[in-house]
């Protein structure tokens, strides 16, 4: 069991942020994450809007991050958050690895992407992949396939369209107008796409799935699930709005006192980079 004055649960730009204020003021901080420090900003390619850097690439901006909260002395464990309880002065959390208390949490869990509901996670690092930026070079001039709902894949088609030979966007909804105005020969848009089931002995072959009634199998080198994203939030403790985002006041605290909520898994309009510093900074100063 291990005990601190800070929990933070997720190291990414936001909660290494709060890590910094919070030991800065004099507090024992710990940052529990699940993968790697830096989150979801590891995957960006490119940087262009956060202050002082002109153009940086998210891995290089995350480990400068990182220097900083270990040069603090900032302690980071690695494990899965399995339960919490933190209605209370002491809360608890509770790891597969470990157990830890503390008298304030700050929740920093940030977003998830949103799957199809069906065996994509039998082919992961098979021949699908939810991150077009990370994985598209693995797919250099081989044909792709884009799950995409309202228009989702848009951003994410265009990014694989100059790796790619083909990218086939099957979206859920009518695309035709979206159709229309994209001018990429690369980039082919099939609307009112149900995919049913990934198909593939070892690796990932192709989809089955139904287009306006009538079904169909596609095959490619590869399935990009873009869904968009949703809020890792475990904690039923606490207040959210209809869509699952942590509601706080504007110290970054929740509905339970002693715990704040920064970052991407907070309800607010604007989510980036210098937004998230800026909650983690609040919420560390007040944790």
């Amino acid at each position: 069991m291990k005990k601190f004055d800070v929990l933070i649960i997720g190291g990414g730009v936001a909660g290494m942020t709060a890590a910094i204020y919070a030991k800065r003021r004099g507090r024992s901080v710990c940052i529990i994450e699940k993968f790697a420090l830096g989150g979801q900003v590891l995957s960006i390619e490119k940087i262009e809007n956060f202050p002082s850097q002109k153009l940086i690439d998210g891995i290089s901006l995350c480990n400068m991050f990182a220097g900083q909260v270990k040069a603090l002395g900032v302690e980071v464990v690695f494990d899965d958050i399995l339960t919490c309880q933190l209605s209370g002065e002491e809360k608890v959390v509770v790891g597969k690895k470990e157990k830890y208390l503390s008298s304030s949490v700050i929740i920093a869990t940030g977003l998830s992407y949103v799957g199809l509901g069906i065996n994509e996670n039998d082919y992961l690092g098979k021949g699908v992949s939810f991150c077009a930026v990370c994985d598209a070079n693995f797919y250099r001039n081989k044909p792709v396939l884009v799950a995409s709902k309202n228009g989702s894949a848009l951003a994410d088609a265009k990014l694989l369209s100059g790796v790619c030979s083909k990218v086939t966007v099957l979206d859920s909804g009518d695309v035709s107008v979206l159709a229309k105005v994209v001018e990429n020969p690369k980039i082919k848009f099939v609307s009112n796409v149900q995919i049913k089931n990934i198909f593939g002995k070892d690796n990932f072959d192709g989809v089955e799935m139904v287009c306006d009634g009538e079904a169909k199998k596609i095959k490619a080198a590869a399935l990009f699930v873009c869904l968009g994203k949703k809020p890792i939030n475990i904690f039923d403790e606490i207040k959210t709005d209809k869509n699952g985002f942590i509601l706080t006041d504007e110290n970054m605290q929740t509905s339970v006192p002693g715990v704040f909520a920064v970052g991407d898994v907070r309800a607010k309009t604007l989510k980036q980079i210098v937004t998230a510093c800026a909650d983690g900074a609040i919420a560390g100063q007040n944790a």
